[in-house]
């Protein structure tokens, strides 16, 4: 079992999991013999240079068997729903919405997203399917990233499975609490309940440290043959 860590101190990890990028994360999960952590290509970032690490917020959804109208919902069912979504989130967290490959509607939007980042002091989401209001969304800076736009609502189209479960996203297990990490170079998830995470920051560190006095030597004239040689890695 891995160590226990606050809600603010796997803050702090993430917080520094931004001034490095993916690729470093996914190479200390593959050395730490988790391979399967890196969500598949496909997810745009809707503001390209964001850089995004939180605990993992999850919410799972998939294509209606009946179409329902906003008006024909108890008022009563409604206020339940928004309440298990919006009451549980947490400051800094990043939303994850399994979409049980439904692609016939946008499955976030310019209201949860606002809702997510004003109300639940969210940081990001990752969705796992279509969304729409993106120029809206961008007007409040909130990074997206999403397996493409569709103008379709989700209403009628999609019922709410369940808030708080795994799911899977981008093919990837993700348990609420575990850490994802986004950049442009795709979406990592972080198991904290079998790696220490702090472990794979300093590794994703060091890493970073080595390829940046690689790429500093290289650039300079050196080849890759005598850096390999050197440090016995690139």
């Amino acid at each position: 079992m891995s160590k226990q860590y606050s809600h603010d101190e796997i803050l702090s990890l993430c917080a520094r999991l931004e001034k490095i990028y993916t690729p470093a994360v996914a190479d200390t999960l593959d050395d730490m013999g988790f391979e399967h952590q890196i969500m598949e290509s496909g997810f745009t970032p809707i503001i390209p240079d964001a850089v995004v690490a939180g605990p993992a917020f999850t919410i799972e959804i998939a294509g209606t068997r009946k179409s329902t109208r906003m008006a024909e919902y108890d008022p009563k069912f409604v206020a339940e729903v928004l309440t298990s979504v919006f009451g549980n989130m947490q400051k800094g967290q990043v939303v994850a919405i399994d979409t049980n490959g439904f692609y016939g509607a946008a499955a976030f939007g310019e209201l949860m997203s606002a809702t997510s980042k004003y109300m639940g002091g969210v940081r990001a989401a990752v969705i796992d399917g279509p969304i729409r209001d993106i120029s809206r969304i961008l007007e409040i800076e909130f990074p997206v990233w999403a397996r493409g736009n569709l103008p379709a609502d989700s209403i009628g189209r999609t019922d709410l499975v369940g808030v708080g479960d795994p799911v899977f996203c981008g093919k990837v297990r993700v348990s609420p609490g575990d850490v994802i990490f986004a950049d442009r170079d795709g979406i990592v998830v972080i198991p904290i309940a079998d790696v220490d995470i702090e472990q794979v920051v300093v590794k994703a560190e060091e890493i970073v440290a080595d390829e940046r006095r690689s790429r500093h030597e290289i650039r300079g004239g050196a080849s890759l043959l005598e850096v390999y040689k050197k440090y016995g890695k690139l």
